[in-house]
């Protein structure tokens, strides 16, 4: 029997609608296998929009994303009219909570459905009217993500089963997004994570710096390579304030634009009027694009110099008064623009590049302090007997050459001292510098060695007649008046010459005949020239005296220790003492150290005196504590010399086993030549007492050059800061520099700071300010016999040095 119409047309309706089903379930499907393969937000929202709503039969679809900083929600992704390209939506549209459909859906968290948007007075219209309006929420674990919404130009477009799939496909949807967003975060924490992993070791390499080349091109070479692991830094460039000749220049220049140009081959900005120069006079950092660039020099803010880069930023760099600098990345490509995030970091590290700078100008500072005269500028004697034991060492690869020392001194000197003062004996000395300056060549040594005695070093003379003729120069120059602060003043001077070819002296024995000569200068009349001549030289004959003399005194105890108070500063309380040796001599009463160590250390007798001495100071030790009970700590100098011999150390360890005493209470004091002349050695013997708790103190830092080269390289316990970097100190910390350089630089070492010589309340101010530990000086003593030195112990050890002084 032939079915009806009526059943015929219900079955095509089933049909169609089991079509659709499957055709929905078909989407729901591959959309689940296609969640598996999509990465990113904005490929899952595109796909929805586009591959799962639209073939759904729907006319448009737009994906809301919800921005709580901003408390609204955005269009990110569309299909259909509004859709403009992949990943751009035409005018996008931006809802508050509540605000139409979308914002009924999102602030409900529940699907909006509108039959019939006319009806409806929260309908918001966007591109244009339309007859009926899905909203679906996103949402996981509670929170709003977003709103999936899709309009269509009938009423009652959307069935139930459209609800229920898009349902479907939004709770998938909300899964997968908050899986982007964990996946984007975990990969954000560790990229931050290796950033500032890298950041870290770029800062700590900057600060290592401190510790390498003191040629400040390799420094910036440097920073450049560091820099360059955290931003694009091929264009980069050093801009630094020259103040003597009033431009900008450019000690480091790398463009990429010109690549032939060399690193030290930067321009000069003569008026001052570039990028560089406002970065550093207003001291600000600046970060301008291509544009702005141009607009701002328009406006006169600055002038252009070279290429317009497409973005360029540069930061200040100041460091006092000493340096005004400006460190400067900039990119030709409009792929690589600059951030503010790049300002902040660059800024960052141009702080830490400040430190840096900070510490290689005081090194500097100090270095040149230490080797270089601080009244006239010259060499010292420090540097002076080093560049001469270079020159003399100097002939294993070469002919053997001559080489010349002249040394004099300013004829009457002390008179012009008594009669006009001090302050014009200064003026004369720095007159009598220049004339020396002007007199030699750049090749030359000038140095002043002391009071008002210079030296003259020349180096591979082709004969005798080039010194002989220089001496002649400087005599004649003085015979013209020398203006002293307004005072005028006709001076001489004696000069003696010695020589030698390299290889065949020291410079202590070259040094020591010119000296000699200049005094046979005078003795012939003054205002002449010497050479030197051995048969009138008697100090052969004293030092044989002074060698047996100094034999005589050891084996009749005539040497005898004296101890000098060392006190902490913060409440002038006693630490211990430093030993120092005295002679007396059965004729010539008291002689001087000075007047036998130098001696002593040329014909190795010091050794001898070294052991004395130590024998004598832990001696001293085991009295006070068997007659008062304590051991006060005592701190003994030692030659370098005898500290680099390998028998050192044990010699140490016997005396204080032999005498029972604590190890920490001993103290070995060494200078910079005890360390440096034979580095390895000094260094395994320093590790060697310091494992024996013998405590290491490096005596007088800051006079030679060295220090700063060797001193991260020991483990030493105790500074101990030169005399004359504390003699006449006073005022704020500003006014020293040198003194606050070497306490900060031992804070950061972790050692104790000893100053020497302190003899004012002026100069103990100064160290209390720089926060340094402890100080000697006659300030509080000089050095004490020891029965004098323990009752000033017992009494200051607890009590304030004050009380009852």
């Amino acid at each position: 029997m032939p079915s009806s119409p009526l059943s015929a047309g219900r079955l095509d309706n089933e049909i169609a609608m089991l079509r659709e089903s499957t055709s929905l379930l078909s989407i729901m499907t591959d959309f689940a296998v296609a969640l598996l393969r999509l990465k990113t937000a904005e490929d899952v929202l595109w796909y929805t929009a586009n591959e799962v709503v639209g073939k759904m039969g729907f006319e448009d679809c737009v994906i809301y994303l919800w921005y709580p900083e901003l408390k609204r929600l955005r269009q990110f992704t569309a299909f259909g009219a509004k859709q403009a390209r992949r990943g751009q939506v035409k005018n996008k549209l931006s809802l508050r909570l509540g605000e139409g459909i979308v914002g009924r859906a999102a602030q409900t968290r529940e699907t909006v459905v509108v039959n019939d948007l006319s009806r409806d007075p929260d309908y918001v219209v966007d591109l244009k009217k339309a007859g009926s309006e899905l909203a679906i929420p996103i949402i996981h674990s509670g929170q709003l993500l977003g709103v999936i919404d899709s309009e269509h130009s009938k009423t009652h477009s959307y069935t139930e089963e459209h609800v229920k799939i898009l349902t479907a496909v939004t709770s998938m949807v909300a899964a997968k997004l908050a899986q982007t967003q964990l996946i984007a975060q975990l990969e954000s924490s560790i990229g931050e994570l290796e950033y500032a992993k890298k950041l870290q070791g770029v800062l700590f390499n900057i600060a290592a710096l401190s510790y390498e080349d003191d040629n400040f091109f390799k420094v910036y070479e440097k920073i450049h390579h560091l820099i360059a692991e955290l931003l694009y830094a091929k264009s980069f460039f050093v801009a630094v304030y020259d103040p003597e000749n009033r431009r900008i220049e450019f000690p480091y220049f790398v463009d990429e634009r010109h690549p032939e140009l060399a690193a030290d081959t930067g321009p000069v900005d003569h008026e001052m009027r570039g990028m560089s120069a406002w970065v550093i006079f207003n001291n600000r950092p600046l970060l301008v694009k291509h544009d702005d660039i141009i607009a701002r020099s328009q406006r006169g803010d600055f002038d252009l110099l070279g290429t317009v880069a497409q973005t360029w930023l540069g930061v200040p760099i100041h460091v006092g008064e000493d340096l005004k600098a400006a460190i400067v990345v900039q990119s030709y490509s409009p792929k690589v623009v600059y951030s503010d995030k790049d300002l902040d970091l660059l800024s960052f590290v141009a702080a830490h590049i400040a430190n840096l700078l900070t510490q290689k100008i005081a090194d500097k500072k100090l270095q040149h302090l230490a080797l270089h005269d601080p009244l006239t500028g010259l060499a010292n004697r420090a540097l002076f007997i080093d560049r001469v034991s270079c020159a003399l060492r100097r002939n294993d690869y070469q002919d053997r050459c001559l080489c010349a020392v002249l040394y004099m001194d300013v004829d009457l000197f002390k008179t012009v001292n008594d009669r006009y003062g001090h302050t014009i004996g200064d003026a004369l000395l720095i007159q009598f510098a220049n004339l020396l300056d002007r007199q030699v060549n750049e090749y030359d040594t000038v140095a002043r060695l002391g009071g008002d005695e210079f030296a003259v070093f020349l180096e591979a003379i082709p004969h005798q007649d080039v010194a002989i003729q220089l001496a002649k120069r400087i005599i004649h120059a003085l015979h013209k008046v020398l203006q002293a602060e307004g005072v005028s003043i006709l001076c001489s001077t004696s000069i003696g010459i010695a020589f030698a070819y390299n290889g065949g002296m020291t410079a202590t024995e070259i040094i020591r005949q010119s000296d000699v000569a200049m005094y046979q200068a005078k003795e012939a009349g003054r205002g002449r020239l010497q050479i030197y001549d051995p048969l009138l030289d008697r100090a052969n004959v004293r030092d044989l005296e002074l060698g047996d003399d100094i034999l005589t005194a050891l084996n009749t105890h005539q040497f005898e220790l004296h101890f000098q108070p060392v006190l902490r500063i913060s409440n002038e309380t006693v630490l211990g003492f430093e030993a120092l040796i005295r002679w007396q001599h059965p004729v010539r009463s008291w002689i001087p150290p000075n007047e036998f160590i130098d001696y002593a250390e040329k014909h190795r007798l010091i050794e001898k005196i070294d052991q004395y001495v130590l024998h004598a100071a832990m001696q001293q030790m085991s009295r006070w504590r068997d007659e008062y009970g304590v051991v006060p700590p005592v701190s003994v100098n030692i030659s370098g010399r005898h500290f680099a011999s390998h028998e050192f150390v044990e010699l140490v360890l016997a005396l204080l086993a032999e005498f029972q005493l604590p190890p920490y209470a001993l103290g070995i004091e060494i200078t910079e030549t005890a360390v440096i002349d034979q580095f390895s050695i000094a260094q395994n013997n320093i590790h060697l007492l310091r494992q024996n708790q013998v405590r290491i103190l490096l005596d007088d830092f800051g006079t030679g050059y060295s220090s700063l080269n060797y001193l991260h390289q020991l483990t030493i316990d105790v500074i101990k800061i030169d005399r004359a970097f504390v003699k006449g100190s006073r005022g704020s910390k500003q006014d020293n520099p040198i003194i606050n350089s070497i306490v900060a630089l031992a804070n950061a070492m972790g050692l104790t700071v000893i100053a020497e010589g302190v003899e004012n309340k002026e100069e103990l101010q100064v160290l209390r300010d720089a926060a340094c530990d402890s100080c000697q000086g006659f300030y509080y003593s000089k050095a004490l016999p020891a029965p004098q030195a323990i009752a000033f112990f017992m009494k200051h050890r607890v009590a304030p040095f004050g009380e009852g002084k």
